[in-house]
This record gives structure tokens, sequence and C-alpha cells, in this order.
């Protein structure tokens, strides 16, 4: 008998255990990256924002999705088990920094005008002035190709309203953070023409490299199946188009 309950309570104390694990509170952290993330008291939080937020929900998975300035969130996450960072670009740099759980979207990035398509780097190089966000890796980009022709913008909406006022031949930026942008300012998206892309970049879900494998694939399926029923694309639209 005394066996029995010694491995009665043996099971129930690992079924315990295993329970915590996987209940343990999970926070997901990011900053303000119109229009992927915006801010959790907006309306409109942001395409990232609300496609977790119902990743969550259909999977059961409470998570709590908190502000910070996006170096701090990267080390945050690097360091603290059971959290998650978005929307991360995914790059050979970045790979063994972190689980990568999930592709969020792809977006390319462009040459923003108000006239004539710009379509390379060379033909960006005999413009007069083109718009990125200061410090950005954008930034870098374009003086490590040793363009001088840079006018740094504090943030996107500032970036959006040299474009529509044309204080700048081309913004470069996201695809999508253009059109939103845009838009935010009350600017008519359909004003601005989008080059060729110069490169495209994978944004993903990415997590602390001991995260649960479990919740992982959890969350995974339910963005597979928000793709599936068109309530992906609807978040996506919303703020897009």
């Amino acid at each position: 008998m005394t066996r029995k309950w010694v491995k009665l309570l043996s099971l129930v104390g690992s079924l315990c255990v295993g329970t915590a694990t996987t209940a343990q509170p999970i926070t997901a952290y990011t900053a303000v990256l119109p229009p992927f993330t915006l801010g959790t008291e907006k309306e409109m939080p942001g395409i990232s924002h609300e496609i977790l937020t119902e990743m969550a929900n259909r999977a059961g998975v409470k998570i709590t999705i908190e502000y910070v300035p996006w170096k701090r969130a990267q080390v945050f996450v690097q360091e603290t088990p059971n959290t998650l960072l978005f929307t991360a670009g995914r790059s050979t740099a970045r790979e063994p920094l972190y689980h990568w759980v999930t592709e969020f979207l792809t977006t390319d990035e462009i040459f923003a005008t108000t006239s004539a398509p710009v379509n390379s780097i060379d033909e960006a190089r005999q413009l007069s002035q083109i718009a990125v966000l200061d410090g950005s890796p954008k930034q870098k980009q374009l003086s490590a190709l040793g363009l001088t022709n840079i006018y740094s913008a504090t943030t996107t909406s500032a970036a959006a309203r040299l474009l529509g006022s044309n204080r700048v031949d081309a913004w470069y930026t996201f695809d999508h953070r253009v059109l939103h942008a845009m838009k935010a300012e009350g600017l008519d998206p359909k004003s601005v023409t989008i080059g060729a892309p110069i490169q495209t970049s994978s944004l993903w879900l990415a997590a602390h490299l001991e995260f649960d494998k479990e919740v992982s694939e959890t969350l995974t399926n339910a963005l597979r199946e928000m793709r599936m029923d068109g309530s992906y694309e609807a978040i996506v639209s919303k703020y897009l188009n």
C-alpha cells in the first residue's frame, strides 16, 4: 500500500510540475514600430499586436504585451525565460540569439516617392534628399553604400509629412510602413509611388532560446488557422487599405 501511495504522489507531483511550466506567465516585448506595433492604449494597436493577441486567444495562452525601447526588448528576451519578441527581423546575425516561433509577415524595403519610381540604389544616388529614420538600420545601410543625400527623420510621422510635402525626393522604408504612415497623417496613400524592392525582410515572432516548444507549436498552429480562415488578411488590410 505504501508503495502505491508513493507512486501516486510521485505521479501527481510530476503532473503539477508540467502544469506549472506551461502555465507560467508569458511576456511579449516590443516597441513602437509602426504599423506593426503602435501601443496597447491605441484603438488600433498595430498589425503584429493584433495578430499576436488573436493567436494567444485561439491557443488558450495568456500573453502580456509590454512596450519598451527596442534595444531593451531584445536584451530582455535574450536573457529572460518565457518571453517573446515581436516583430523581429530574422537575420544571420540574430539566428543564434532566439528561438524563432513563426513568421508574421514579409515586407519589402523600398524607395517611396510622389513622382517617378526609384528602383535601385544607383537611381537613389541621383536624388537631392532621401528621408530615413534617424539611427535605423536603413540609415546605416544607405550610409554604408556611400549615399550622402540622407535626411534623418525623427519619426515615421515626420518622414511621411516630408514626403507628402515634397520636402524630400524619397523615403527609404518598408512598403507596409509608408502606406500606413501616409494614411495616419491624413495623406492619400495613392499619391505614393512604390519603387521596386531593394530587399525583402522576414519579420518573426521570436522567443527566449529555452521557450516552451509545445507553446511555440500551439501559437504557430493558431497563426496557420488565421491565415486559412481569412482573419489574418483582415487584420493586415485594416491598416494598409
